[in-house]
């Protein structure tokens, strides 16, 4: 069972066999950034940018995962979903690693998380057109997901990006 509210997130760790939960609860810069951005696409739509910069040990993967997980589910005054697919991205394999873990362990749900390993530039087209929910990436396969985005019409995504800072100086500039 999943408990996202503003306070709490229960979620099962990776690997414990126990079925017991570890009940993680936002420090105040999470929970106010996740707010912020939530209410600004639910007041605003998409079509923005944003940068949040977090320092070593502060809770980013957390923070990462709360903020795919409450736009996943984030309805407009028509009650209609605000993003078709939320689309986590990282530089390196084992941030992605450690993203789709610690994302998992948040959504209890099966079905919600796509993680594009094999293969990934057609499952993560088929991804995009089904509008998973949320899906978990590399960089490498950034420039594809772009271009497949660019094609699907009418589809609105949040692209949130892990080591924004390192992304946007090196080759792979956007």
């Amino acid at each position: 069972m999943l408990i996202i509210s503003d306070r709490c997130a229960s979620c099962v760790s990776p690997g414990k066999k126990t079925g017991e939960q570890d009940i993680i609860f936002p420090r105040y810069h999470q929970l106010d950034v996740v707010r912020r951005l939530v209410d600004d696409a639910q007041n605003h739509g998409t079509g923005k940018y944003y940068l949040i910069q977090h320092s070593a040990g502060s809770g980013k993967s957390e923070t990462i995962a709360w903020l795919a997980l409450r736009l996943s589910s984030l309805k407009n005054t028509e009650n209609e979903r605000v993003f078709n697919s939320i689309l986590v991205i990282t530089d390196r394999k084992n941030l992605d690693q450690q993203l789709q873990e610690t994302i998992r362990g948040f959504v209890q749900i099966p079905g919600v998380v796509t993680a594009i390993k094999n293969n990934k530039s057609s499952k993560l087209a088929q991804a995009l057109e089904r509008g998973d929910d949320i899906i978990i990436t590399t960089l490498q396969t950034f420039r594809f997901t772009v271009e497949k985005m660019n094609s699907l019409q009418g589809s609105k995504f949040a692209v949130i990006i892990d080591e924004a800072s390192n992304i946007f100086t090196n080759k792979y500039q956007l």
